[in-house]
């Protein structure tokens, strides 16, 4: 584990918010329920409504970002699951706009919320090693 503090904006501060796989497609874990976001999900729309589908996110979800964070913090219907990982087998937004910047900041605070939580499951984020250093600029910009 690294010594980032998680409003460091450096690639470590990301590292411990997010976890790179050489082949993010093969990734498994039996130990978690695992939600994957295909490569071909491109947009917010797209990316909210493979999350709460798949999430079972509870019928009052707003679909936009607060809404999204307000989801991932609780996680609270998963009952007995102890681990929740969302593997992104592409990058759901381009690096150059803000939303990617904005989703990785909603997605980081969920995984914050879920590490201090003393129940329900813990929340982990995969993503491809080939975009990698998309996502660690887009969360330094996030960051910052």
């Amino acid at each position: 584990m690294s010594d980032a503090v998680p409003n460091d904006p450096t690639p470590d501060a990301a590292t411990e918010f997010f976890t790179f796989v050489a082949d993010a497609i093969a990734f498994r874990d039996e130990a978690a329920t695992v939600i994957r976001v295909p490569s071909k999900a491109r947009g917010k729309e797209k990316v909210l409504n493979i999350l709460s589908q798949k999430l079972r996110f509870p019928r009052y979800f707003g679909h936009n970002w607060d809404a999204l964070a307000e989801c991932l913090s609780d996680l609270s219907w998963f009952g007995d699951v102890k681990q929740v990982t969302i593997v992104h087998e592409g990058l759901p937004f381009s690096p150059a706009g803000d939303q990617l910047a904005i989703y990785l900041a909603v997605l980081s605070h969920a995984v914050a919320v879920r590490r201090a939580a003393d129940a329900g499951p813990k929340l982990s984020i995969v993503f491809a090693a080939r975009v990698r250093e998309d996502v660690l600029t887009s969360f330094q910009e996030a960051e910052s």
